[in-house]
């Protein structure tokens, strides 16, 4: 009897337990259907990670995913395409199955910065925001389109903890998408981040391909265009060098017989050189020795004989004699000249009275001069310096030449000749000028330079009258400079020529 009223009690407590298991069951039914639904839907995503590699079809597959997987109408992917850069709309879809794709470089528009709106916020926090009812949402900010919104969630998309842009759901109706739902939905938008960082890395390397392409087809456009440019250089080079060959074989033709020429010449120079040296001395000894007889004996005679001589008499014997002399100082200029040529004249200085050689210059030319009607002075000098050094010999035949000058082309006038001390370029230095100033016809201003030349003169018609080497002025001017001196040419007023020159001051 109590064995029945305990089973009797037993099944009644079943049957007030029986709703209870049922509602149990019935929840966990549903929540394993939920846990099937969202394996299908990772399956799917993981199917279309395996499958795809576009950007594109990623984006537009993922989204389809979610919108399948959640009770948003629609739905957008936005993403970091630049580190530090605003957040920009890759793809936009509903749940109809209308999808805009941006391309890999997003829409035009850079819509969010990271925490500006609930997208940005979603981002920088690293967690999802859901806002049943936006109308209370201070943060909520509508992005690009007309979209009408009365709820949605923001979900981070993290790659190995990188940030790399939100997924946005939406359904036009306050309180459709709530928070509870939001572990799920991250659980698949993390699948997604992963596809879609893949599916960016291939459109980033693809891209790099291209660009390396693109710099690879113009380097080796621009190596072909230098091979070619080479290749003409180097064409050019050839011929040109087969041209040069050719003119150095002509020049070394022409070089063999300019040498050969230029030997013959040598040959020939050396023989007139020869020639000349036998010639100069000829004259040293068939013209030299007698001329110094004329002068010594007509000297003599002027001296030991003046006072049984007529005036005729003795004006032919000073005649003689001067031009004696004259004849002398040609042949000493020439053989000046080849001493000067063979580099063997150096300056003997020694202390000397340039005044009173001057005074005896001028004095042994005066006959000369006189012969012509020209008077010869010399104008000595209120306070002349002191001897000083110099070669006096060399200064006397660099006297002598511009006396010579001075009456071979003057035919009237006077002949004067003058000395003055100048200071130097340096203050402590001195100079002693001496001036030979004429009355003749002058010299042309073309011919000032040519003077000073060896074997010049001025006048053609003058040299046929008057004769003389040519030597003279440029034998003076050697025979100065030695001295570190200078020699120089003006005209004078209102004619006749200055020839000057300067001895520098040696005590």
């Amino acid at each position: 009897m109590g064995e029945v009223m305990r089973e009797e009690e037993r099944q009644t407590a079943d049957a007030a337990d029986a709703p209870i298991f049922r509602l149990a069951l019935e929840n966990t039914s549903n929540e394993l259907e939920t846990r099937l639904v969202e394996l299908g839907q990772m399956a799917r995503i993981g199917k279309l990670f395996a499958s795809s590699s576009r950007l594109d079809e990623v984006a537009a597959r993922g989204l389809e995913i979610l919108l399948d997987a959640t009770p948003a109408e629609n739905g957008s992917i936005m993403l970091y395409f630049k580190e530090g850069d605003d957040l920009c709309m890759l793809a936009a879809g509903t749940r109809s199955g209308r999808m805009s794709y941006y391309g890999p470089d997003g829409h035009p528009l850079r819509l969010f910065t990271s925490g500006e709106g609930l997208a940005g916020t979603c981002l920088a926090q690293a967690r999802p925001i859901i806002a049943p009812d936006v109308a209370n949402e201070p943060l909520f900010k509508h992005g690009v389109g007309k979209v009408e919104i009365g709820s949605i969630a923001c979900l981070p998309l993290f790659v190995d903890g990188r940030p790399l842009g939100v997924v946005n759901l939406s359904h036009p109706e306050s309180g459709r998408l709530k928070a509870e739902n939001a572990g799920a939905w991250a659980l698949l938008v993390g699948y997604l981040a992963v596809a879609l960082s893949n599916a960016m890395l291939l459109v980033r390397l693809r891209q790099t391909n291209d660009r390396l392409q693109v710099e690879v087809d113009n380097r080796t456009r621009s190596l072909r265009e230098a091979n070619v440019r080479l290749k003409a250089a180097q064409d050019r080079i050839a011929l040109h060098n087969e041209e040069l060959k050719l003119k150095v074989e002509e020049r070394s033709s022409e070089l063999k017989n300019a040498l050969l020429t230029l030997t013959q010449r040598t040959g020939s120079l050396e023989r007139a050189n020869r020639i000349k040296d036998e010639f100069l001395n000829n004259i040293n000894h068939e013209l030299k020795t007698p001329l110094n007889a004329i002068i010594g004996y007509s000297g003599l005679l002027l001296r030991e004989a003046l006072t049984g001589l007529t005036p005729e008499q003795k004006a032919d014997l000073e005649v003689i004699e001067s031009n004696g002399r004259h004849l002398q100082q040609i042949i000493d200029n020439i053989l000046a000249l080849r001493e000067i040529e063979g580099g063997n004249v150096t300056p003997e200085c020694s202390r000397s009275d340039l005044s009173q050689l001057l005074a005896m210059a001028v004095a042994s030319v005066a006959p000369r001069a006189r012969a012509k009607g020209i008077t010869a002075l010399f104008e000595t000098p209120a306070n002349p310096p002191i001897s000083f050094l110099f070669d006096p010999t060399l200064v006397r035949r660099v006297v002598y030449n511009l006396l010579d000058n001075a009456i071979k082309f003057s035919s009237r006038g006077k002949i004067r000749v003058s000395m003055k001390e100048e200071k130097g370029i340096d203050d402590d230095a001195s100079l002693v000028r001496v001036l030979v100033e004429d009355e003749g016809m002058g010299v042309k201003p073309q011919d000032a330079e040519r003077i000073f030349m060896k074997f010049q003169q001025a006048e053609p018609s003058m040299r046929k009258q008057e004769g003389g080497s040519g030597v003279g002025l440029a034998i003076a001017k050697t025979l100065v400079e030695l001295h570190g001196g200078s020699i120089t040419y003006q005209p004078s007023s209102p004619a006749g020529s200055i020839f000057s020159f300067t001895l520098p001051v040696r005590r």
